[in-house]
């Protein structure tokens, strides 16, 4: 069994990844865990997006007891169902839940692309996706839930071994659907430039490994990743992108702003982050 851990908030844009994550677990029988940190909702800092106030604990239990009964209903009991409330805030408290109960993938909600940076990424989503060791799933709010729509995925790899756990596990989550997972390296000085075995290294472990699962290996070139990336994506009618996200030196975050950020900040897609084996 699959395991989903979703937080929610009650904001459209965390029930709206609550319907992704429902839908895509409905392919799994598997679990859902509804997390809901009820200090944070209670703070000042609450927002205007269609997000339901919450007074009391029972409040709480209320309200998620009426998502749950939505998702049984709307699934037919294929999916299980569970909710938790944590006294915290969602940066900490996530981070401590998903250490007990070892989520497969814990699935997140962002905000509007017209929002301000601050607003968009200040910002549960980003901390847990930078401090944590699971997999995260980021599904933008105007995003349109329609998993049968899941045919192609682009996987960012650099083809180096270490990537073959991100790959593993997302095979893992696709494996019931019918997927090509385009797996593209990043070239910002084109193709002549790359190394080809690697490639090829890369492309015989796929069809080794997976011989039932549809992948390509391909480049994408250009000095910006986020412009090659979503060329790539219009082209090739992807749906959802998945990379890992690599440790970097001290320096290195010094001199250039996180590709984990601007990403997130600038995707149009469901975009699933996983994180580098220590």
């Amino acid at each position: 069994m699959i395991r989903f851990l979703v937080p929610i908030n009650f904001a459209s844009y965390s029930i709206n990844a609550l319907n992704y994550c429902a839908t895509l677990a409905n392919h799994f029988n598997g679990e859902i865990t509804l997390l809901y940190c009820y200090t944070h909702l209670l703070s000042e800092n609450q927002d205007n997006s269609n997000q339901r106030i919450i007074s009391s604990l029972q409040d709480a239990t209320t309200e998620l007891d009426k998502l749950k009964a939505q998702i049984t209903k709307e699934f037919k009991n294929n999916i299980s169902v569970k909710t938790h409330i944590i006294d915290g805030y969602p940066e900490d408290t996530i981070q401590t839940f998903s250490n007990e109960y070892h989520p497969d993938l814990i699935v997140m909600g962002t905000k509007n692309k017209g929002e301000t940076i601050k607003e968009l990424l200040g910002t549960v989503t980003l901390d847990i996706i930078k401090n944590g060791s699971f997999p995260v799933l980021a599904v933008p709010n105007n995003y349109q839930v329609n998993i049968q729509q899941l045919t192609n995925i682009l996987f960012i790899t650099d083809f180096k071994k270490c990537e073959y756990t991100s790959l593993h596990k997302l095979v893992r989550l696709v494996g019931a659907f019918n997927t090509k997972i385009h797996n593209v390296q990043h070239c910002p000085s084109g193709k002549e430039k790359e190394d080809v075995e690697l490639l090829n290294e890369y492309d015989e472990y796929c069809k080794t490994t997976y011989r039932n699962q549809n992948m390509i290996c391909d480049y994408i070139c250009g000095n910006d990743i986020i412009a090659a990336s979503k060329d790539y994506i219009e082209n090739n009618q992807i749906s959802l992108m998945a990379i890992t996200r690599k440790k970097r030196s001290v320096i290195a975050k010094m001199l250039q702003p996180s590709i984990t950020k601007k990403l997130l900040f600038n995707s149009e897609i469901p975009t699933l982050f996983f994180h580098q084996p220590s």
